[in-house]
């Protein structure tokens, strides 16, 4: 698991972090169109708990418009393969 995600809520989100600035570790800021913009703490093994503004969904929404029938998977999808700063090869342990 690469982090947990929990949705504050558009109306209580500013409020949230200032009220917890000390405990979070900091708040990612992907570009103009990025809408989650997430406050996230991150652990020990670097696994993080991010707090959102807004769901995946209204993010996406907001983005491309309503849909109302749920995500769909791409057919023909491939995952890319991991690359990391030390290459293809797991990161030691």
């Amino acid at each position: 698991m690469e982090h947990l995600g929990v949705v504050v809520g558009d109306d209580t989100f500013d409020a949230f972090v200032e009220a917890h600035k000390a405990v979070l570790t900091g708040q990612q800021f992907q570009g103009p169109n990025s809408t989650p913009d997430p406050a996230y703490i991150l652990m020990e093994d670097f696994t993080h708990v991010k707090f959102y503004r807004l769901s995946l969904r209204a993010s996406v929404e907001l983005d491309a418009g309503p849909f109302e029938d749920g995500f769909h998977h791409v057919d023909d999808w491939v995952p890319q393969r991991l690359v990391t700063a030390t290459g293809p090869n797991p990161l030691p342990r």
